[in-house]
């Protein structure tokens, strides 16, 4: 299968429920959608205070898997965290001070993408786990559209 490209606009609304504490995030930025065989990849970025950015790319694979990494060099903070529909997986988050196992359990995963015009929704309903213990739920819903 060839390799295809093309600029999309992304949406992502992250709901986080941490310690009680409910938290919206929202990022509306310019991206690109990349299909390698059979896996696709999205990669944009988030801006951050002091117009400081972190990249973050999420690859779907063959199988339905969904990798999300972010770097945010200006924090020195880097996390690669998997999902698998119903299933734990095993993460992490480098620091400057070392790398912290997190996992994470996905209670609900569902991709859509429909190829003409090109338009997706990424949506990931998961407990994020540290230590064997939950610390925070977390709704990750992603559009976006050529």
């Amino acid at each position: 299968m060839e390799n295809n490209s093309f600029d999309v606009n992304v949406e992502l609304n992250i709901e986080t429920l941490q310690s009680g504490e409910l938290t919206h995030t929202k990022i509306s930025e310019p991206g690109k959608f990349t299909q390698i065989g059979n896996s696709i990849y999205l990669k944009f970025n988030e801006s951050l205070e002091n117009n400081d950015k972190a990249s973050i790319l999420v690859k779907i694979t063959e199988k339905g898997e969904i990798h999300v990494k972010r770097v945010a060099k200006s924090t020195n903070l880097a996390s690669l965290l998997y999902f698998t529909h119903q299933e734990h997986n095993n993460g992490h988050l480098e620091t400057e001070y070392g790398v912290l196992p997190l996992d994470t359990y996905t209670k609900d995963s569902k991709v859509e993408i429909v190829s003409n015009p090109l338009s997706g929704k990424i949506n990931i309903d998961y407990d994020l786990i540290y230590d064997n213990n939950v610390v925070g739920n977390y709704k990750f819903r992603l559009i976006f559209s050529a």
